[in-house]
């Protein structure tokens, strides 16, 4: 049953999320790729999405063809209530946070040019305040990256701005230039204790450290990276063949979105019509299980 219906002002929206903001309301953030738009629409308790209640545009662009102008990709809510969206066009990540159900845009965190930020994934942290110590990892489409954001060391997050949120580590994917420059889309993480058969540490038995898998649009791969709860670092490097190095074969072409259930690692292969299973072994290799025919998977959504 429908239960509303409404338009968005922007265009080619890219991602939505639902949220409560700082009264306890209910919010749709939509970022809309086209021009750059992040719009706010009020939900009431019924599930009634109403019409626009803010929009708030981007501004800037960044040195490559695909960056002419703002492009809106992700929207990322914080432990700590605040919002991160992703601007791919303008190499820039910004920062909002809730004053009486109005979402304020209070900076933002630039990025290395030509990095064309887009999908974020929200890590498990080693700290004793994970809500207001928390760690972000971006996907740079454009840059073959993943960059990690977070807090200003030894600044208190729980009142922190933008100012001291900063990036902490760029990790470089080993993207490919020719025939055609590699994309960084999607990344998803498997903490140790979903690994069977894993001894693990006292991390892994929390579900901190593990391993974030990075798909590559062009060579069509998937790249492991590991997470230890407080940085990534790359397995081997990325001229090794192999899992732990250049990475394994997505089992289709363009590999838009990744989704870890347990020990499976599913990715929605765009361009080749299908869904690709891997089962990761013990020690977090994939390895192919299935695939699945799909019309164009863009996305995968739990219920």
């Amino acid at each position: 049953m429908e239960l509303s219906r409404v338009p968005t002002p922007g265009h080619a929206v890219t991602h939505v999320v639902f949220v409560r903001d700082d009264e306890g309301q209910g919010r749709l953030i939509t970022a809309d790729y086209a021009d750059g738009y992040v719009c706010v629409h009020p939900v009431t308790e019924s599930g009634v999405i109403l019409e626009v209640a803010q929009m708030l545009r981007g501004e800037g662009h960044g040195p490559l063809p695909a960056q002419e102008c703002p492009h809106a990709h992700w929207v990322q809510p914080l432990p700590d209530g605040r919002v991160l969206t992703s601007d791919l066009g303008a190499d820039r990540i910004y920062v909002h946070h809730w004053e009486h159900g109005e979402l304020i845009r209070e900076g933002a965190v630039t990025l290395a040019p030509g990095t064309g930020p887009r999908d974020q994934h929200l890590l498990p942290v080693d700290s004793d305040d994970p809500a207001h110590d928390w760690r972000v990892a971006v996907a740079g489409e454009w840059g073959g990256t993943v960059t990690l954001i977070g807090p200003e060391p030894g600044h208190d997050a729980k009142y922190s701005d933008n100012g001291t949120i900063r990036v902490l580590q760029t990790v470089s994917l080993g993207p490919d230039a020719l025939p055609k420059p590699d994309q960084a889309a999607s990344l998803a993480f498997v903490p140790w204790n979903a690994l069977q058969g894993n001894a693990g540490a006292a991390a892994a038995s929390e579900g901190i450290a593990g391993l974030a898998y990075v798909g590559l649009r062009g060579s069509e791969r998937i790249v492991t990276l590991l997470w230890d709860g407080k940085q990534l670092t790359r397995l081997d490097e990325p001229d090794v063949l192999g899992w732990r190095g250049r990475g394994i074969d997505c089992a289709g072409s363009r590999p838009r979105h990744l989704l870890a259930i347990g020990n499976l690692l599913l990715a929605a292969n765009e361009a080749s019509n299908n869904v690709a299973i891997f089962r990761l072994s013990a020690d977090g290799e994939p390895n192919l299980a299935a695939t699945l025919p799909s019309g164009a998977p863009t996305v995968f959504v739990r219920l």
